[in-house]
């Protein structure tokens, strides 16, 4: 039996500070053994999970979680973090540190692992099963600002798809954020936001699509003699379709603390997916049409994009002759 691993207290949240430890009779000597053991695991200083951290993503969350009961209520989740916590996606977004906005003050402080930003005077704090957020929309804008403007389209796209919220919730954060350095690009790049978009991948080859100034529809239905199709993308000049591979499509979130949902492929194909999108993608060609797959690698090749879109265009006129 051993009895500093039985001491160390269910937790509902998975996390526990040092000093609840300590009063159950854990010393200092029993807590770095039972972090050794993966028993407990260091989240930031002076907290620490109950259980192993499934990946980076779980290991933020678990982070926040501590962090909010740590401020009691003094700070809210905000930037990546927010987004993380309601299941949106991001991108090139440090994941080992939490960041956090202050509630009543324009006090700020950066430690190890986390960041606490001013006080935004005017922005309504929402109360969330995990604790203190910013609205949704204010975290896309600060996620921008603080990693790309390109991250911060991702996530509006994400939450527009998700009906987390509007357009007129987009324009009313950025004017929270009027003259901020950085403000402008984040700006320019939410004017695309787009909720047909059905992931960060379809997200990034729109704006390719954009620079290349190659106007295509998102999300078309195309009648096959097998039935309704729909693509990613078509072309609005040319029967061409485009098709975003390796992203997992967005999924509705069962609950407030980031996790999603979605069941599992059934049928003669879930276990052979490629060939039920073979079957998929030779019915849309019997139709006439082309098609061009991308991948995320390939994203930052636009001219590679465009020479294959072309080659397609002619294809397809080539058929139609």
């Amino acid at each position: 039996m051993n009895l500093v691993s039985d001491l160390v207290p269910h937790c509902d949240d998975h996390v526990v500070d040092a000093s609840r430890l300590h009063d159950v009779g854990l010393t200092s000597h029993d807590i770095e053994r039972l972090c050794r053991d993966g028993r407990l695991h260091r989240l930031v200083r002076g907290w620490f999970a109950t259980r192993a951290p499934e990946d980076a993503v779980d290991r933020h969350l678990l982070s926040l979680r501590a962090l909010l009961r740590h401020f009691e209520g003094r700070v809210a989740a905000s930037h990546h973090t927010r987004l993380l916590q309601a299941g949106i996606p991001v991108w090139r977004a440090d994941l080992s540190e939490v960041h956090l906005t202050r509630v009543r003050d324009r006090g700020s402080r950066s430690r190890q692992g986390y960041r606490v930003h001013p006080g935004l005077p005017g922005v309504r704090v929402r109360e969330t099963s995990t604790g203190p957020a910013l609205p949704i929309a204010v975290a896309v804008v600060q996620s921008g600002i603080l990693n790309g403007p390109m991250d911060a389209l991702i996530a509006a796209d994400a939450a527009l798809h998700a009906e987390l919220i509007t357009k007129e919730g987009v324009d009313a954060a950025l004017r929270v954020f009027a003259g901020r350095n950085g403000v402008a690009p984040v700006r320019a790049a939410l004017a695309h936001a787009d909720g047909r978009h059905e992931s960060p991948g379809e997200t990034r080859l729109a704006a390719v699509l954009r620079e290349l100034e190659i106007r295509a529809t998102p999300q078309v239905w195309i009648r096959t003699r097998q039935g309704a199709k729909r693509v990613d993308a078509l072309l609005d000049e040319h029967p061409v379709v485009l098709e975003f591979d390796g992203a997992v499509k967005y999924r509705p979130p069962v609950d407030g603390a980031g996790v999603t949902g979605g069941g599992r492929m059934t049928g003669p194909t879930a276990d052979n997916p490629l060939f039920a999108e073979k079957i998929r993608e030779d019915a849309i060609r019997d139709e006439d049409y082309e098609a061009v797959r991308v991948v995320w690698s390939q994203l930052g090749d636009p001219g590679g994009i465009r020479r294959r879109i072309e080659s397609a265009a002619r294809r397809a006129a080539r058929r139609a002759a």
